[in-house]
Parts: structure tokens; sequence; C-alpha cells
């Protein structure tokens, strides 16, 4: 199979937690011309677009989109790729939903991440207030896509040969990595179950996480996979070499 990695960045905004940082959607190319995308960037980006064309794509060759999560800066694009399956989880679709209602009709978001389990206090207001911006801006709904084309992890979809899901939970509720098993070898897409490559040990942004007990737990079983890692927000690297690839264009 033939993997592409593309890094795509929302440079106008004034979005803390969006502003330059780099989120990675990964291409799969399968022998059978079969195409699928895992993630697809923020929302209202014309970047994806653009990337997709620099690699010979377009969004209509597209049959598959997953998504590891469904935080608007890894959904913005699903809505491109009008001729595909879209597979996510209908656990974190209905708590995506409920979140973000409760934050859109709430003068105070710091109150109601605290409510959900979140570790923040006073001293996070802006990162709150940013969060209930992208809540009210982009309502999970609005971003992931037409019902026909929506698939539930749960429902057990059929997957391409090769392709499988592993729950990840922690940095949202129901998140999932995709594994890819090759002749070549094995690549693990993690989402934000590991933001990118030096970020195993450090300290997350507080608040940022559904749970940070999780996602601590989750972390520590993807630093011992045995092949490539594509994290959420960074380039492919080589978790046994702990050195990124040299191309973003690679076979598994």
């Amino acid at each position: 199979m033939k993997i592409t990695t593309i890094i795509t960045q929302v440079h106008d905004t004034d979005n803390i937690i969006i502003r330059n940082v780099p989120v990675s959607s990964t291409i799969i190319e399968f022998p059978d011309h079969y195409m699928a995308i895992i993630d697809t960037g923020m929302a209202e980006n014309p970047e994806l677009v653009k990337e997709l064309a620099e690699w010979g794509y377009c969004p209509d060759d597209f049959d598959l989109v997953i998504n590891t999560h469904l935080h608007c800066d890894h959904i913005g694009g699903n809505k491109l790729f009008e001729n595909a399956r879209i597979l996510i989880s209908q656990r974190e679709f209905e708590y995506e939903k409920d979140f973000g209602q409760a934050l859109r009709e709430s003068n105070d978001p710091v109150n109601i991440l605290s409510s959900r389990g979140r570790e923040v206090d006073g001293s996070m207001s802006i990162l709150a207030r940013d969060i209930k911006k992208l809540a009210e801006a982009y309502p999970v709904s609005s971003l992931v896509g037409r019902s026909e084309q929506i698939e539930f992890f749960e429902e057990l979809p059929l997957l391409p040969n090769g392709i499988s899901l592993v729950p990840t939970p922690g940095h949202s509720i129901a998140s999932h990595a995709v594994l890819i098993e090759g002749n070549c070898g094995r690549a693990l897409v993690t989402g934000d179950a590991l933001y990118h490559r030096d970020l195993w040990k450090e300290a997350s942004v507080p608040g940022i996480n559904y749970s940070e007990k999780m996602f601590r737990e989750t972390a520590r079983k993807i630093s011992e996979f045995k092949g490539i890692i594509i994290p959420g927000h960074g380039h492919a690297f080589n978790n046994l070499t702990n050195q990124y690839l040299e191309d973003d264009r690679f076979l598994v």
C-alpha cells in the first residue's frame, strides 16, 4: 500500500487552539486503486485541496474517509469528499454534539469544561473561550458529512484489507487509531492520541483532553508500537529509531 502524509495549517485566525498548528492527513492508496484518507484537517482551510493536488489527487478520487476523532481540526474537510463513505464513532458523535451545545449555551465555558471532568481552573479562561468559539463556529453536525455517507465504528463497517481500528480513548471520549498492515511493514495513524513525535511524556495543555489519565495510558501503549507512527500534528516517524521518515510518501 502507498501511504502519503500531508500537513495543513490555518494561519488567519486568532484562535490559539488552531492558529499555525500543523494537522496531519493520511492518504492510503490500495493496490486495487481504492483510496482512503484519514482525517481531513481544519474547516475552511484551502490548503487541503492544494496539498492533495500537489500529490496528484482530488477529493472525488476518494472512496473512504476515516476520522480518528471528531474535533473540528480533523473533520473540517469531510464535506469535500462527496463520493466517500465516512467512518466515525457514534458514541463520540453524540458526545460532541451534546458538549458543543452546552458550550454554545453557556457564558461560563470554564465551568462546562470542569463539569465534564477536564482539568481546568479560572486561569484557563482564554483556552476555554477559544474552545467555546470553535463550538459556536463549527458544530460537529455541520462538518462531519451527509447522513447517507456516515457509517459508525460501533456497527463494524466493512474495512479494506490491511486496515483495522484501534480504540485510543483519552484525548476524546472514543477516538480510534488506524492500523495499516501491508507487505512492507506497519503504520499506525494515531490522530491526537499522540500529537507529535516529541510529546510522549510532556504534560498536556490543561483542559485539552477528555481524560488525562486515559490519554496517558493510551500514549504508553502507542509508545510500544513497532513500526511507523503518523501522529495527529506532525510528520511520520519510525518508532524503532525515533527518526522522521525522509519522504512523506512511503510503502507499507
